[in-house]
């Protein structure tokens, strides 16, 4: 660049605060690309600075303005990795006076030589003492010549040996003052080693030849070696080095950075031969997962043989290409307009981590989806995302085979790229793994759709994409089939094509497929049965269609292993399983399901004859198939645990009656319904209304109607589940404002507490109508409720002998300091009324 070139500059930036490159470029009439080219220069000569990403605002480097700026920034996964190591680093080289004795061990070519000179760069920036000078001497030179090596460090005098003509300074000597990094120090010889630790000791050392003055020299020490310290130095020098500072091999780093390092080395060539880079995401991503004998040393000869064989090819091109697929690339640019990160994403990660704690994956979701629109969008660029880019490769591909149906990932995929690249650091794999466990109970199917998804991932992304792809798939996948179905076939691709045609004509994830090779025995066949249904909840049946193998032998095999029923159709079609795949996305019984393949397919057909095989107690609710599977959760706890549970809709429990009615024994194993409401029911089968539970006479019909299905002293325990839940469920539809899960807890406390403090043993239908006065009246007198008149002097009531007001309001203190509210005289006289009517 031109000196005038360059004050044109200069001024101009002096003049504005800050300017765009076209804006710069308008100004002093030159063509867009060479005013980026020379504001690079500026950029590099670190004279100006550059904001922001599109576009890059350019202004003058103020003076103070690098103060806070960190020259360990520049060491890859500073802030990752290596941020404890660099820690310990920069401990050991403050300590004084001259820092402790410091060794990086670490395979050849992970970056040993590189942080020694930027420990020097620090010590310099601190303006410390003794960072006069940097020396840097590898042992290993001069190995094989232990006299050569030892005046090379220490120096000679005149004489000392053959050809010492003259009085030598060593490396200690020179360095006075300074930095000696010595490489491959395990190279020194035991002689050289106990002089280098005498001088650790004392500061003083002698030259080869001098057997009386003593040279003193203030020198900062540091090491580096390939080997295992303590097998390679003596222990006497070993125990001289305080730090040991221990870097991971190229492979062993996170991912994150290992793009980070081939992206820099790209971008290094790129400034080195002037020219852009283009690099196909398959060379892109084989770099950063290569395992290499010399990790970054030989990865920068990799990246550099890539770009030289590039540039043989297209000699006169601006543009390299590097790779053969130009559908996925990776752009380096030169000159660069573009910073490499979002400087916004430690404050987007700030925002985003409290919507983490929400417990609720809807309302995750929808927050998720809000945040990102509102501020990753537009902001955080998922361009040269080589990570991105194999992410929806990746899932893009399994979503082919699995639904063929990539509308159904494609947005969804890009805010979790997005959230990736800024939450990259902040949760823990463990974290991600406990909300992920709570997630598959919820969802079960969206969750094994998405472990398939994403089952081809690395492991250290793999959790964090199964987990937001599942949340952002919340609604997309049907969870009301309720039943597993497997296509098996022999062939590389057989079953999983099926499995494909089968899903994106049914509009669902409804079939998995295991594609076995053609030598595949029955027996190998029902071990990889075996371990997907170990992944599974069989409770409510399995259905499998297969092109192969004995039909008794594998029935009989697989259904000790199925809590619910097995289906197996010993024929597998594209139209077969499109048939049982409407079935399923419709809702149809198993029962049914079973009878349409018995009738309709050309085919054997195996299953259990009946509603089911096992003793079960049905449950459905009117209020819906949720309310009927929290019903389930309550009597998992109390049923004898050989009783099978079956959730059903209200709609299914009305066929199935009917069904029942017309065919005998088709509920011989049913010993009892659980609704909650009436129930038309002709069958024998024992109906149970639950909303009767709130019955004075409850507990003793409970006993008689579920006698032999769970304990009797398990029936008050249930009882109590059940008031709750109705309690719960009625003042969720009443309350306007107060959460149903809090104040039916608080409520319950003070029932507790006024049976013990008035002697009271309220039944059920008492206790139901209590629970839900309080609930409301908490609330009215939070919003102010009228009061009124007491028609007789509530100091003189009393139940059991016990003062009334006075223990009632004893009773109440907790509740009302929690809400902070004074319930009014009248509300606690209507108590009293209730308690004693």
């Amino acid at each position: 660049m031109r000196q005038e070139t360059r004050e044109q500059l200069l001024n101009l930036l002096t003049e504005k605060k800050a300017l765009t490159t076209q804006e710069i470029a308008d100004s002093i009439l030159l063509s867009r690309s060479a005013t980026s080219l020379y504001l690079n220069e500026l950029l590099d000569q670190k004279e100006i600075q550059k904001n922001g990403t599109k576009p890059v605002y350019w202004s003058l480097k103020n003076v103070g303005d690098n103060e806070d700026v960190d020259v360990f920034s520049q060491y890859i996964g500073s802030n990752g990795s290596a941020k404890k190591a660099i820690e310990k680093c920069k401990a050991a080289v403050l300590y004084p006076p001259l820092g402790l004795p410091l060794l990086l061990h670490g395979a050849s070519g992970v970056g040993k030589s590189f942080l020694a000179q930027l420990i020097f760069d620090y010590l310099h920036e601190k303006k410390c003492n003794g960072a006069q000078n940097f020396f840097v001497f590898n042992c290993a030179d001069y190995a094989n010549n232990p006299e050569l090596l030892s005046s090379i460090l220490f120096g000679h005098t005149k004489g000392a040996f053959t050809g010492a003509e003259k009085e030598k300074k060593g490396l200690l000597a020179q360095a006075n003052n300074g930095v000696l990094f010595l490489d491959e120090v395990h190279r020194l010889s035991h002689e050289n080693q106990e002089k280098l630790f005498q001088f650790m000791d004392t500061g003083k050392f002698r030259p080869v030849g001098e057997e009386a003055e003593l040279i003193h020299s203030n020198v900062r020490l540091l090491f580096a070696t390939t080997e295992i310290p303590e097998e390679v130095l003596l222990p006497t020098f070993y125990r001289r080095i305080s730090v040991i500072i221990d870097l991971p091999t190229f492979h062993e780093r996170p991912i994150f950075e290992r793009i980070e390092l081939v992206n820099y080395l790209f971008e290094r060539e790129s400034k080195r031969i002037k020219k852009s880079i283009i690099i196909s995401n398959d060379v892109f991503s084989e770099l950063t997962t290569q395992e290499l004998s010399g990790n970054i040393g030989s990865l920068a000869n990799q990246v550099r043989m890539d770009c030289a064989d590039a540039l043989r090819v297209s000699p006169n091109s601006q543009t390299l290409f590097v790779g053969e697929n130009k559908q996925s690339v990776i752009q380096i640019n030169y000159p660069s307009d573009l910073t490499s990160s979002v400087e916004e994403t430690p404050l987007f990660a700030k925002k985003i981590t409290p919507l983490l704690q929400i417990t609720d994956f809807i309302t995750l979701k929808d927050e998720l989806r809000a945040f990102d629109s509102q501020y990753l969008e537009n902001t955080v660029t998922l361009i040269n995302d080589s990570l991105a880019l194999n992410i929806k490769t990746n899932v893009q591909k399994q979503n082919h085979q699995i639904v063929d149906n990539e509308i159904l990932t494609k947005e969804a995929l890009d805010t979790v790229c997005r959230l990736l690249q800024v939450l990259k650091e902040e949760i823990s794999p463990q974290k991600i793994e406990e909300k992920m466990y709570l997630f598959s109970k919820q969802y079960p199917r969206t969750s094994l759709l998405v472990t398939n998804l994403t089952k081809k991932l690395p492991m250290e992304i793999q959790s964090f994409v199964t987990f937001f792809l599942g949340v952002m798939l919340i609604g997309k996948v049907s969870e009301e089939i309720r039943y597993q179905a497997l296509l098996v076939a022999h062939g590389n691709t057989t079953a999983s094509s099926i499995q494909a045609v089968a899903n994106k004509m049914c509009g669902d994830y409804v079939f998995d497929a295991i594609n076995m090779p053609l030598t595949s025995s029955a027996r190998d066949i029902i071990a990889e049965v075996n371990d997907w249904l170990s992944e599974r909840d069989t409770s409510e049946g399995v259905i499998m269609l297969v092109d192969m193998g004995s039909l008794t032998q594998l029935y009989k095999s697989l259904k000790p292993q199925i809590l619910g029923e097995l289906l197996v159709i010993n024929n597998l079609t594209t139209s077969y399983a499109l048939e049982i795949g409407q079935q399923l996305v419709n809702g149809n019984l198993f029962y049914e399901i079973a009878k349409t393949a018995e009738r309709d397919f050309i085919t054997n057909v195996q299953y259990f004859e009946g509603f089911a095989v096992e003793k079960n107690v049905i449950i459905a609710s009117i209020s819906g198939r949720d309310v009927a599977k929290k019903i389930k959760a309550i009597c998992e706890k109390y049923f004898n645990p050989d009783i099978k549970l079956i959730v059903l809709n209200f709609s299914e429990l009305v066929n199935t009656l009917e069904r029942a009615y017309s065919e005998e024994g088709y509920l011989k194993e049913t010993a009892a319904i659980l609704t909650t409401s009436y129930l038309d029911n002709k069958t024998p089968v024992t109906s149970i209304n639950l909303i009767d539970v709130l019955d004075e006479d409850a507990e003793n019909q409970l006993n008689i109607q579920l006698k032999n299905l769970i304990h009797p002293s398990s029936i008050p325990l249930l009882v109590n589940e059940f008031i709750h839940f109705f309690s719960k469920e009625g003042l969720s539809e009443k309350l306007e404002f107060l959460n149903p899960d809090v104040i039916i807890r608080q409520v319950e406390d003070v029932v507790g507490k006024c049976e013990k403090r008035f002697n009271l043993q309220l039944n059920a239908k008492m206790k139901f109508n209590l629970m839900m006065h309080i609930a409301l009246m908490v609330e009215r007198t939070i919003l102010g409720a009228e009061d009124y008149p007491v028609p007789e002097d509530i100091n003189q009531l009393s139940i059991n002998s016990k003062p009334f007001y006075q223990n009632v309001q004893t009773i109440f203190y907790t509740l009302e300091q929690f809400y902070k509210i004074k319930i009014s005289t009248w509300e606690l006289y209507i108590i009293y009324e209730i308690l004693i009517g």
